[in-house]
């Protein structure tokens, strides 16, 4: 089933990214550090990637982590903004490169034809999630590997908290002004949807300190994350919002003199079907009892 509810304006998220680009490297400090971990998990799979694709590639802050990586050949390396691919090309690499800008939600590549599709923190800007996942489905060869992160549920509760609050006490009204995010009990269920083999979902919890929510914002805007949301409001902010936001944050949500921000990460893990693959076991077909294969006793509760 087809979502055709838009929720995110793409044309405000590429302005976003484009004038970003330029200072980026002032501001991918949470980007780096989990594309450091969900490659620590591509490390894990021994397999031969002919030809990978990244989807959300921002200034090519993946390409050095491709290089290590002997087994990946051919890398398709992609994002909307064509202001931050124009910055990643300047990365030297020993494997061939094709850079291309392009929308997640129709991606224009013919049927299995990516042994890996890589992506972090990208697609929490698509409007339809469950669509994306079936591109990708399409694209991959039988056997092929997606792996994925993106932000989750619990990102950024303490701003969405402050502004809200503050909203509501200045002007008697809220507006949405930070991103709902994918909940965690709903990213398997995603994948299992679109058909993706042995599914494993998992989480990091990153907590990052900031002097008040100026510097968080500022950073956000740094990032390309400005809110992109089609129903967000329009005119000008006052001051006064923002000072009483900072307020109720301060108090809420700090430690030692600093307030902090929650960052949620999902890690999506799936494959494409092939005969190969592990099966799972026709229910009522074990011969031993759970707590027999455990070498555990049952208990009565």
């Amino acid at each position: 089933m087809v979502n055709n509810i838009k929720i995110f304006s793409k044309k405000k998220n590429l302005i976003s990214r484009n004038r970003s680009s330029t200072k980026y490297k002032k501001y991918d400090y949470l980007f780096n550090e989990v594309n450091e971990r969900l490659f620590e998990r591509l490390q894990l799979v021994k397999r031969k990637f002919q030809n990978t694709l990244e989807i959300g590639s921002r200034t090519g802050n993946t390409i050095n982590l491709f290089n290590k990586k002997k087994d990946i050949k051919n890398i398709f390396i992609s994002d909307i903004s064509k202001e931050m691919l124009l910055i990643a090309k300047e990365i030297q690499t020993n494997k061939q490169k094709i850079f291309l800008t392009l929308d997640e939600e129709s991606l224009p590549f013919k049927n299995n034809q990516f042994n890996l599709v890589f992506s972090n923190l990208y697609l929490h800007w698509s409007n339809d999630v469950y669509k994306v996942l079936n591109e990708i489905y399409r694209i991959l060869k039988p056997d092929g590997l997606f792996l994925c992160s993106i932000f989750g549920s619990e990102t950024l509760n303490e701003l969405k908290y402050s502004l809200c609050d503050a909203e509501n006490k200045v002007s008697k009204s809220i507006s949405p002004r930070v991103s709902p995010f994918l909940r965690l009990q709903d990213a398997g269920t995603l994948l299992q949807k679109v058909g993706f083999q042995l599914p494993v979902i998992d989480k990091d919890t990153i907590k990052i300190f900031y002097n008040d929510i100026f510097s968080l914002m500022k950073d956000l805007k740094g990032m390309g994350e400005s809110n992109s949301l089609i129903e967000r409001k329009k005119t000008f902010t006052t001051k006064k919002l923002f000072s009483v936001a900072n307020e109720i944050y301060k108090k809420k949500f700090s430690e030692n003199k600093k307030i902090y921000a929650t960052f949620e990460i999902l890690y999506f893990i799936g494959w494409s079907k092939h005969s190969s693959q592990q099966k799972p076991m026709i229910p009522g077909s074990a011969k031993k009892r759970l707590a027999e294969a455990l070498s555990t006793k049952e208990r009565n509760v």
